[in-house]
């Protein structure tokens, strides 16, 4: 991600894409295709046990997040792997180490940020943001930058990224409870936007640490690497996965709205006008459980610069054709279809190589020799 890009340029460019998307309209609806892969696949590590975020950092090694509570680095040339730290978590369910992210200027706050799962005093699982310094060989002791977000056996969101602003972008799903979802004065159903120190970020939209509402269990999160748009990845229930670009300060409608302002789920176009409710670009019946996001700028794969790649907890790995100004999906392509599982996060190297996290482990997949670990996408 750049850092040249001000808060003024992300906020007008939410404010654009928001007011583009008229409650009760409905786009055309693109194509899905599936081909040869333009690219090898092999096993850069294995044996790990659910992992969940991978996270390219500025001495070329990849951070991986696995659930049961480990950080490790791991090296994308030889696939050798040293564990970096261990965090005491709650792995129940989607419950557990989560999330991961680097400060932006991590060669000088060399801080890693994670959410995870804990059990409080009353039994009730909670998610907390935390943050550990990396002194080159070991994380140090975990402090805790946000606490009380609720938590449970589904619905945790808890993928992180810092913007082209230098904020902290946190997601945080309904827990379960979707009416936590529409109550701004709960964080849960929310995408977050903190300072580096886990406080509200200036000029956010309502004064608080909410940047955006209405979400059930958002998943993906992303910035386009040049314009610096947000795009996210959520689930739906049984119904309506989406892909949508987040705006300040939108209302993505769950629970009253599931997908499009469409009425495939109650009385949506009467909630979406009442309530300005954005529109996803592209939504899944049946669904898919779309995770983990990135962009793929190289032109080492001929035509893929400047698609949004996504994995799938269905098992493939998507890639998203984007529209000249970004505001619409043009065509989607489904590869690895069934290859290798429950696919988790996808991580474009800046060489153009993708790495892909399965997640076999988790308790609703059907593992392999070896599962889980990490993929490496070779282009031909």
């Amino acid at each position: 991600m750049t850092s040249s890009f001000s808060l003024g340029a992300i906020v007008a460019s939410a404010l654009t894409l928001a007011t583009c998307d008229a409650p009760g309209t409905t786009a055309s609806t693109p194509s899905v295709s599936s081909g040869a892969a333009p690219f090898t696949v092999t096993t850069l590590v294995s044996g790990l046990a659910t992992p969940w975020d991978l996270v390219w950092a500025p001495d070329s090694v990849i951070w991986v997040s696995e659930r049961g509570g480990t950080i490790s680095r791991v090296d994308p040339k030889t696939g050798s792997r040293a564990v970096a730290g261990r965090l005491t978590v709650r792995e129940s369910g989607e419950s557990g180490l989560m999330g991961i992210a680097l400060h932006p200027d991590f060669a000088h706050q060399p801080f890693v940020y994670a959410m995870h799962s804990y059990g409080a005093a009353d039994g009730s699982t909670i998610n907390r943001l935390v943050r550990m310094r990396w002194d080159g060989s070991t994380l140090g002791a975990p402090t805790v930058l946000l606490d009380g977000i609720l938590g449970g056996s589904i619905h945790n969101g808890s993928r992180l990224a810092f913007g082209p602003d230098r904020m902290l972008y946190a997601t945080t799903g309904d827990a379960g409870a979707t009416v936590h979802a529409q109550d701004r004065s709960s964080i849960n159903g929310k995408i977050l936007r903190l300072d580096a120190d886990g406080h509200a970020a200036p000029a956010n939209p309502f004064g608080d640490m909410i940047w955006s509402f209405g979400h059930r269990n958002p998943q993906g999160l992303v910035f386009h690497p040049t314009t610096g748009v947000l795009y996210e990845t959520e689930h739906g229930p049984s119904d309506n996965d989406e892909i949508n670009i987040i705006s300040r300060g939108a209302n993505y409608g769950w629970p009253d709205v599931h997908g499009k302002c469409d009425d495939d789920s109650g009385n949506e176009r009467a909630f979406c006008s009442a309530h300005s409710v954005v529109e996803p670009l592209w939504t899944w019946t049946p669904t898919i459980a779309p995770t983990g996001a990135d962009f793929y700028m190289s032109d080492r794969i001929a035509g893929w610069r400047g698609s949004l790649l996504f994995t799938a907890l269905s098992g493939a790995l998507y890639r998203a054709t984007l529209s000249a100004d970004g505001k619409s999906i043009t065509n989607v392509e489904k590869m690895l279809a069934g290859d290798y599982g429950r696919l988790r996060d996808v991580l474009v190297g800046p060489n153009g190589e993708i790495y892909v996290a399965t997640s076999n482990r988790d308790g609703r997949g059907s593992p392999n020799s070896g599962d889980d670990r990490i993929l490496k996408l070779t282009p031909k």
